[in-house]
């Protein structure tokens, strides 16, 4: 029997089935959904346990039998992980920096001392095992001394081949997505707005505009709340590109929120000057009309349309735990852009994808105080090194292109794919049950 736990304690509080969209560790509702799907395709039946600790022993929860202990994954936060007795249990969990918080170091009154679940390579030494997305996090929890870490990335569809301009029916219907561009008249408007976002129905019109008359489209994902998906670069970068290059290709930026005005105005107004105030320039600098901002919450064939119509994806990130948008935009056949660091390095290769160059830059001190981390630093591209990205893109030709794209798709469906993913799992699975 396998049971999980996903929702912290701020989602229960609250009545989430997860948390919503944007907020922190939201991603971790996303990660589950997809090992669910796995289960279900693998004949696996899953049971969610809400709060295991209150539970004297597992077998409270299963019927005996079979000389087999059950396994509790808990796809969770470290300071939200909870073990069910009796059982194996796994921390599912993501971490993006070199160093791991812990008390080792900090002074015997530091704030952060209040509570033991700040530990995290203590909490984390609680668990049967930890499952990681990628081998850059099992390489730093290892350094920190915690034994029994498997990488165990989440599974990634990978559908059908992506459609040439103009010849896929999936499109058709889906041009109601609607944008705001990314200028300062649009922008303040939507600040000083009482209600909802006025959105312009132009999105896969324009897209599929830019395409026809032998343009290049490209796309993001992020949550705008996340100091670590640099985004000042993505937006300097692509407004320096297009002023240099005297082009008129777009850029889709899906903003992760939860839809609601309130979610906009404040990711506008509040969250995404920040990034830009990392970057020691003020947001009103970027003016480009050739950025659209997608901010409503999308269905999902609506976003598998957006990925359809684009030609790359960009990730300006410095660092991840998996990188879910990017392999799932490998997956659609999306060529990408990005750093090879971190989760990152797994994938991101020469042969399949146009690789960022960065320079080590010491995180941000928000980030530092929210984690009790110091002294560490993370790899960013700077925006000139996205502009050469973007002429490479712009470049390339067409049959190079499609080799990159299918490529691309292939490494995911080799180390994603959820068939691989499947086998690695039911393997680990009855490991640990023995």
């Amino acid at each position: 029997m396998i049971y999980y736990s996903h929702r912290t304690r701020k989602a229960l509080a609250e009545g989430h089935v997860y948390l919503p969209l944007g907020f922190a560790h939201y991603s971790y509702g996303s990660v589950c959904q997809k090992f669910l799907e796995l289960f279900r395709r693998g004949g696996i039946k899953a049971q969610e346990v809400l709060m295991p600790e209150i539970y004297a022993n597992a077998a409270h929860l299963s019927p005996p039998g079979g000389g087999k202990r059950p396994v509790h994954l808990a796809f969770k936060p470290y300071e939200e992980i909870r073990l069910l007795k009796g059982a194996a249990n796994v921390a599912h969990v993501a971490w993006e920096f070199s160093k791991v918080p812990s008390f080792e170091g900090l002074p015997f009154d530091h704030p952060r001392r209040d509570n033991v679940l700040n530990d995290y390579v203590h909490v984390l030494g609680m668990a049967s095992e930890i499952w990681v997305g990628c081998e850059y996090t099992k390489s730093v929890f290892e350094a920190h001394g915690l034994k029994r870490v498997q990488v165990m990335p989440a599974p990634i569809e990978v559908g059908p081949p992506k459609a040439e301009s103009g010849g896929d029916e999936r499109l058709a219907g889906l041009f109601k997505i609607g944008c705001l561009e990314f200028t300062r008249k649009a922008i303040a408007g939507c600040i000083d707005s009482t209600g909802a976002p006025r959105l312009d129905n132009s999105t896969m019109f324009r897209a599929e505009e830019c395409r026809a008359n032998g343009g290049r489209v490209f796309f993001s994902v992020f949550n705008p709340g996340d100091p670590r998906k640099n985004i000042a670069t993505l937006f300097l970068g692509f407004q320096e590109y297009l002023h240099r290059s005297k082009r008129n290709d777009l850029l889709i930026v899906k903003l992760v929120l939860d839809g609601s005005p309130q979610s906009v105005r404040q990711a506008l107004s509040t969250y995404m000057p920040k990034h830009f105030d990392y970057a020691g320039v003020p947001i009103s600098f970027v003016d480009c009309a050739n950025i659209l901002l997608v901010p409503e919450r999308l269905p999902a064939e609506e976003l598998e349309a957006l990925y359809q119509a684009a030609d790359f994806y960009i990730c300006t990130s410095a660092a991840e735990g998996q990188g879910l948008p990017v392999q799932e935009a490998m997956a659609a056949g999306l060529v990408p852009i990005s750093a090879a660091e971190t989760a990152m390095a797994d994938y991101i290769k020469p042969a399949h994808a146009i690789v960022l160059q960065t320079s080590e830059a010491p995180i941000p001190l928000q980030v530092s105080e929210a984690y009790g981390l110091w002294g560490v630093s993370w790899q960013l591209a700077g925006h000139q090194e996205l502009v050469r990205a973007l002429q490479q893109a712009a470049e390339m030709p067409r049959d190079e292109y499609e080799q990159r794209s299918q490529a691309a798709r292939a490494f995911i469906q080799k180390e994603y794919g959820f068939d691989v993913i499947r086998k690695k799992l039911l393997k680990r699975m009855k490991e640990l049950a023995a």
